[in-house]
């Protein structure tokens, strides 16, 4: 059946943002004392903010008040976010090649508000038919509802519809939800994301997979 819906993740995939969100993060952790090892920064990709600072409080036994670094870390998100964001290099050839021609959705574990933010503060803009983000579902990845959400407002299956994600989390809820998924190597490797249908590193790649599939 042929491809009539592309879902984009966002950070990592529509935006350049990840060295931003390990900067800010590096700095929450700086202000607590915690040295992440390399290895442990690949797992709160594709976090909802609320399980990143669940998830690094819990692994490093951080004692603080969660509201207090919580609203720390914000602030030194959208700090990182001012010095400068773009698209993901490719991302807007892309776009341009399949625009009209497939339905298109943004399915993000970020909050409805910080995304208002960035649409409304940075250059990024939203060019998309339909965005999900973590306040419109239940269940955020790696669960499949934020993408099957996605594909039942788009009236389009599984099948007819494919993912491009770069994170653990939202892989695995890309694959659980039944479409083709590219998993984006913008930061991890192949063998970090090994359920996925293709990999590709770059959107040529991508582009090439799209004329595969038809």
């Amino acid at each position: 059946m042929a491809i009539k819906a592309i879902i984009f993740d966002f950070d990592g995939v529509v935006i350049d943002s990840e060295p931003i969100y390990v900067t800010a993060e590096r700095r929450i952790f700086d202000l607590c004392g915690i040295n992440v090892p390399d290895e442990d920064w690949k797992y709160f990709k594709g976090t909802t903010e609320e399980e990143f600072f669940q998830l690094s409080m819990a692994k490093y036994n951080i004692q603080t008040d969660p509201e207090k670094l919580i609203k720390i870390g914000r602030r030194y998100i959208k700090e990182e976010f001012r010095k400068g964001i773009d698209y993901y290099p490719g991302f807007m050839d892309f776009w341009q090649s399949i625009a009209g021609r497939y339905r298109t959705a943004l399915v993000t574990s970020t909050s409805a508000k910080f995304l208002r933010w960035v649409f409304r503060h940075t250059a990024i803009k939203n060019c998309f038919d339909l965005t999900i983000t973590a306040d419109d579902v239940q269940q955020a990845k790696p669960h499949p509802e934020p993408y099957l959400t996605a594909m039942n407002q788009l009236r389009v299956s599984p099948v007819e519809s494919l993912i491009i994600e770069d994170s653990l989390n939202g892989t695995q809820a890309a694959v659980a939800s039944g479409a083709v998924v590219i998993g984006f190597l913008s930061s991890l490797s192949n063998s970090d994301l090994p359920q996925v249908h293709f990999h590709a590193r770059s959107y040529d790649e991508i582009g090439e997979i799209l004329t595969r599939l038809g």
